[in-house]
C-alpha cells in the first residue's frame, strides 16, 4: 500500500508543479495592460503633425485621432511639449484618394483612402530618437451616388484611417507591436 500512496503523491505533486508553471511562467498577459516602454517613459507629448500632402487641414484631425487614442489607452499621459517623456511628431506626406471599383457605366462607386505618415518619437530623458517610422494605412469605402452623401462616405472613411493610424502608432510605441 505505501508504494501506492508514494505513486498517487508524485502524481500530485506532478500536476501541482506542471500547473504552478504553467499559471506563472508562460509569459503571456492582457493587451492594453502591459508595456514595453522603459521605466522612466511617464507621458508623451504629441504636438500639431505637419502637412507635407495636397489636402490641406487634414492633419489636423490625424493629429487628434493620435492624441485620443494615448488618452483612452491610459498607460501614457499626454501632456505638454516640454513635459512629456516622450515627444512624438508626425508629417502627413501623402493623401490619396483612389478609385478602385466602377459601375457598369464606368463610375467610380469604391474608393481607397491612402496615407502615407512619417513619424518620429524623441526620448527627451535620454536624448536620442525612440522610434522613426513610415507609415502608409489604407481605408476603403463605397461613395453613394449623391455628391452630399458621398462626401459623408469619404470623411467617414478618413477617420477610419486615422483611428488605425493611431492604433498602429500606440501598439507600436507602448508595446514595441
Amino acid at each position: 500500500m505505501p508504494l501506492i500512496h508514494a505513486k498517487r503523491a508524485s502524481l500530485y505533486l506532478g500536476i501541482l508543479i506542471a500547473l504552478t508553471i504553467t499559471i506563472t511562467g508562460c509569459g503571456y498577459s492582457l493587451v492594453g495592460t502591459g508595456s514595453a516602454l522603459p521605466p522612466h517613459v511617464k507621458s508623451i507629448a504629441i504636438p500639431l503633425f505637419t502637412n507635407s500632402s495636397s489636402e490641406p487641414l487634414i492633419h489636423r484631425e490625424l493629429t487628434d485621432a493620435v492624441r485620443q487614442a494615448f488618452i483612452n489607452d491610459n498607460r501614457l499621459k499626454v501632456a505638454s511639449k516640454k513635459r512629456g517623456s516622450l515627444l512624438l511628431t508626425g508629417n502627413l506626406k501623402s493623401y490619396e484618394l483612389k478609385p478602385v471599383a466602377f459601375t457598369g457605366r464606368d463610375v467610380a462607386q469604391e474608393y481607397w483612402v491612402l496615407l502615407g505618415v512619417d513619424v518620429k518619437v524623441y526620448d527627451q530623458a535620454k536624448k536620442k530618437i525612440y522610434l522613426e517610422e513610415n507609415y502608409q494605412t489604407k481605408w476603403n469605402y463605397i461613395a453613394p451616388q449623391d455628391v452630399t452623401n458621398a462626401e459623408e462616405a469619404r470623411q467617414e472613411a478618413l477617420r477610419e484611417a486615422y483611428r488605425d493610424f493611431a492604433n498602429r502608432v500606440l501598439s507600436q510605441i507602448i508595446d514595441n507591436f
